[in-house]
């Protein structure tokens, strides 16, 4: 992932030079040099990436996280996966019912209001083999990233939540 590690002086230092000498059309960017242009664009390509793995189990990247969330909390109650994946009580009740439909989720009533959900075993094989897919997709971009870089998103986990 180069977005990350990519050295903005350099990287304009170059265009600049390949601007001058006609070789290159390409503008200056001071963007290059901002923390949050950087991480938006290497953002992108990892949501990109995640939508390719994703599209040969035709689920969603919504829909892929609450079932690697419900799979690693079999009984979780549906309010709480709301409140962890940060989706609307009124978004979150037709992404479970698209998995329920395709077998992959079964909920069970708790008391009067509330739903617990658990994969069916379909659903724990789609899970396994999606986790597989995208932590094998991760380790891509997880192998370009120096010490310092691992740090970084230690400091952006922070920031984040």
């Amino acid at each position: 992932m180069t977005a990350i590690s990519h050295d903005p002086t350099r990287a304009q230092a170059a265009t600049r030079t390949a601007v001058e000498n006609g070789h290159d059309d390409r503008l200056a960017s001071p963007l290059d040099g901002l923390l949050g242009y950087r991480l938006r664009r290497a953002s992108m390509t990892l949501m990109s990436d995640l939508v390719s793995v994703l599209r040969p189990f035709n689920l969603s990247v919504g829909e892929a996280s609450l079932l690697i969330l419900v799979g690693a909390n079999p009984g979780c109650r549906q309010s709480h996966v709301g409140r962890a994946l940060e989706i609307k009580r009124a978004n979150l009740t037709p992404l479970i019912g698209r998995l329920k439909a395709r077998g992959l989720i079964a909920d069970a009533p708790i008391d009067g209001r509330s739903l617990s959900l658990s994969l069916t075993e379909e659903g724990r094989n789609v899970q396994a083999d999606v986790l597989a897919r995208i932590t094998a997709s991760e380790q891509s971009v997880r192998k370009r990233l120096s010490i310092d870089e691992v740090s970084l998103l230690a400091a952006l986990r922070e920031i984040t939540g």
